[in-house]
């Protein structure tokens, strides 16, 4: 009777300690759609439309089609949940090195969406990415 608890509370332990890693794995997204406010840019956007990119969950650090770190380093304002988004925020002054002015880059992966898929939005500027994000 003993074993079969040990190996019942061992088995829970496992499954518990495998589903708490989850939320600590890193993203990989795909880019599913694009919006600018400036019309004439959103043409030239349209070539990320099927491109992808990781984010690791630690540092917010963007790395493929999309980035946001350049000279700065993003700011992780929440890990999300089974309520709560997962949200990066980056700027880049002008200070910097950012040109002529400056930028601000926002990520949101809605980590509460129930399934493997999880729905993302990337601001950079004035134009506005869309898709998807999954754990790996």
């Amino acid at each position: 009777m003993k074993l079969n608890k040990a190996i019942f509370l061992s088995l829970f332990l496992l499954l518990s300690s495998e589903f708490s890693l989850a939320s600590e794995f890193d993203y990989k997204c795909n880019i599913e759609r694009v919006v600018s406010s400036e019309v004439a840019n959103e043409s030239s956007l349209k070539f990320y439309i099927g491109q992808e990119f990781t984010v690791d969950r630690k540092t917010g650090m963007m790395v493929g089609a999309l980035k946001n770190s350049y000279v700065t380093k993003p700011q992780v304002i929440d890990f999300g949940s089974n309520e709560n988004s997962y949200k990066v925020i980056a700027s880049l002054k002008v200070s910097e090195g950012a040109g002529a002015g400056s930028n601000i880059y926002a990520l949101t992966i809605s980590e509460f969406i129930r399934g493997s898929s999880k729905p993302f939005v990337f601001l950079q500027n004035s134009n506005i990415f869309l898709g998807s994000c999954k754990h790996f």
